[in-house]
């Protein structure tokens, strides 16, 4: 069974998930970068 996450949720973990992963690339992200994926895809308006 499939269960929907709160886009709330959702945005707090892929921001943890973009941030680990600057963090193991050595490249630092910003709001900017998950403004534009927000953005597109309607998440938190």
């Amino acid at each position: 069974m499939q269960t929907q996450l709160p886009t709330d949720l959702l945005a707090m973990d892929i921001r943890e998930i973009i941030t680990a992963l600057g963090e193991i690339s050595g490249i630092i992200t910003n709001d900017e970068i998950l403004g534009n994926i927000f953005k597109n895809f309607c998440i938190g308006k």
